[in-house]
């Protein structure tokens, strides 16, 4: 259910994005990543800025936790 996840943290690059869900796995926390509809200003092929965003969700019951894996306080 969507009501079961929480935003943990929105970013403007779908690199920075990847690193931090990296991180997550790494500690075995569930995370997915939304975007909007362009990966990249120049295509798929292209991790640079995403015109929409990129977000990070996570198990609203870890959302504390995962906040501070990544140094999002």
């Amino acid at each position: 259910r969507h009501s079961d996840w929480a935003l943990l943290k929105e970013y403007s690059s779908r690199l920075e994005a990847d690193l931090d869900l990296a991180t997550l796995e790494m500690q075995n926390v569930p995370a997915t990543i939304v975007r909007g509809p362009e990966t990249g200003i120049f295509g798929p092929g292209f991790t640079g800025p995403a015109l929409h965003g990129v977000r990070i969700y996570v198990p609203r019951s870890m959302l504390e936790h995962a906040r501070e894996l990544i140094g999002e306080f």
